[in-house]
């Protein structure tokens, strides 16, 4: 793996804190420390392609708590805006594709092995902290990845090609994360309809909570 170190240290910036209410990047004390990362935002989309890519290793050592926060930190209008780094045009696009690439491996390593199977926008009680991130990762993320501002092709297409790949993961909570960002993206992308048709052709015994999020996703009526 390139670049050990440097990825370590972006792995302590995003998830080596503890746990807090509110999180610690809402401290003002915070916001001065990360405002002092001083790696150039390029290696940004190449240090989440890493990290999420054997993301059952790399992150193993940190609570659910600690993912959880961290994801959110990802989510979070502050400096440094890592995520937003995937809509910056002047980082190669090959290593920004790479990045979006990588939230299926993270899905499938992280999100399905430690969320517990609860439906998120059904509130249900009893879920998994990490469940919330779960949930609201493709939401959280159309205020950057917002159709307007996804202009390059290659970059619009993938985010499709993720999604699908998403929905298709054994696991209720990646579904129901992955129908919620289609039914926020579906108005834009009619292939997402056809997405959602062929996976519920193919995905029998579904529960009907999930078929029903399903039929509103297509309809584009999700929060």
């Amino acid at each position: 793996m390139n670049n050990v170190e440097p990825l370590h240290a972006w792995i302590n910036q995003v998830f080596d804190h503890p746990v807090a209410d509110p999180p610690w990047y809402y401290s003002r004390a915070t916001s001065a420390d990360t405002e002092e990362w001083s790696e150039a935002p390029d290696n940004s989309p190449e240090q989440i392609a890493e990290t999420f890519e054997h993301a059952g290793k790399l992150l193993l050592r940190f609570s659910d708590e600690q993912l959880n926060q961290g994801f959110w930190h990802l989510f979070y209008h502050v400096e440094p805006c890592f995520m937003g780094t995937l809509l910056d045009v002047k980082i190669l696009l090959v290593s920004r594709l790479r990045a979006l690439r990588s939230f299926v491996p993270l899905f499938e390593q992280v999100m399905a092995a430690r969320c517990s199977s609860h439906l998120s926008h059904l509130d249900e009680k009893g879920a998994n902290v990490l469940n919330s991130a779960c949930y609201m990762w493709f939401d959280e993320l159309l205020d950057r990845f917002h159709p307007h501002r996804l202009v390059q092709a290659q970059l619009d297409v993938e985010l499709v090609v993720t999604l699908r790949a998403i929905l298709a993961i054994p696991h209720d909570a990646c579904r129901e994360s992955a129908l919620h960002g289609i039914g926020h993206w579906v108005g834009c992308y009619s292939q997402l309809a056809d997405v959602l048709d062929q996976f519920l052709a193919s995905t029998p015994g579904l529960r009907p909570e999930l078929v029903t999020y399903a039929e509103h996703a297509r309809a584009g009526k999700v929060f």
